[in-house]
């Protein structure tokens, strides 16, 4: 019998192997043991927030009640501070949702509002030496969908007036107005106004184009892509008419015009630097229009 296997056997070789695996399943026990155990705990330790009770979800501008909010438990960690308090319920009570909350919505501080916006709420903010004056105009030849409720336009003039009638009387001296003479006739060209603000535009159907605007972002998300993909809100949204916002004298100015033989406007973009584009402020509905549009 050749000893030398004998003695080449460890027999303490796999015991040290199921002493490591033995020790390696106690490591993992534990730490499962701690995970489990500290999840449990962050389970307990919870807040009371308010959230959207109603089946169908809030529309905007609809009154919170006991009716339509319910108190729910959530874990601290995952709170924040804009959230309502189930404590706070009272508080909440008769205000309004901003926009439209679906069921189990959480609800936000910054999504509740006191009163119901005012309708075309910028006339409650213009000034009060300011007129607003409509204006047809082409849609194709100015911008198209690129003129928006808050840009700054220029407006050029051209009317026809007798030969005989002094230049003079009927420009004012305006520098920048041009004569044009022809079969006894002249046309004039001039600029009515240098700059003036477009606050809203008005459509076919002489609705504004900024409150339809805000009454489909009171609908559900489904309702609004379906509301926004039919043929009559691309019709709604297509501009027929300017709403500007001028001085005294500009619309003065205007009105000489108006009772003149006036042959067409021209109407051009001024720079967007500084102002305050209104539907800049909806920028998810002017993509899903745009990507609408482009698939028509």
């Amino acid at each position: 019998m050749d000893l030398s296997t004998v003695k080449s056997v460890s027999p303490n070789k796999n015991l040290t192997k199921k002493l490591i695996a033995l020790g390696s399943s106690i490591v993992i026990i534990v730490i499962s043991f701690i995970i489990i155990s500290n999840a449990n705990k962050a389970a307990k330790d919870t807040i009371e927030v308010l959230r959207i009770k109603a089946e169908e979800g809030m529309p905007a501008f609809t009154v919170l009640t006991d009716k339509n909010i319910e108190k729910y438990n959530i874990i601290k960690k995952e709170y924040t501070d804009d959230m309502v308090l189930a404590k706070d319920i009272t508080t909440v009570y008769n205000k309004l949702t901003r926009h439209y909350m679906r069921k189990s919505s959480i609800i936000y501080k910054d999504q509740l509002l006191d009163e119901k916006p005012q309708k075309n709420e910028w006339l409650y903010n213009l000034n009060k030496e300011h007129e607003v004056l409509t204006i047809p105009y082409n849609y194709l030849e100015c911008g198209g969908d690129v003129l928006l409720p808050g840009d700054a336009v220029r407006i050029r003039v051209s009317y026809e007036i007798d030969d005989e009638t002094p230049i003079s009387s009927i420009t004012s001296d305006n520098p920048n107005a041009m004569v044009v003479q022809s079969r006894g006739q002249r046309t004039v060209t001039e600029v009515l106004f240098d700059s003036i603000i477009v606050m809203d535009m008005l459509n076919s159907n002489s609705h504004s184009i900024y409150e339809v605007y805000k009454e489909v972002m009171k609908l559900s998300e489904d309702k609004k892509q379906e509301v926004m993909k039919s043929d009559q809100f691309l019709k709604s949204i297509q501009p027929r008419s300017l709403l500007l916002a001028g001085s005294r004298e500009q619309i003065s100015n205007y009105a000489k015009f108006k009772s003149a033989d006036t042959k067409a406007f021209l109407i051009t973009i001024l720079s967007r630097a500084e102002r305050d584009v209104v539907l800049d402020q909806l920028p998810t509905l002017e993509k899903e229009v745009e990507s609408w549009l482009d698939k028509k």
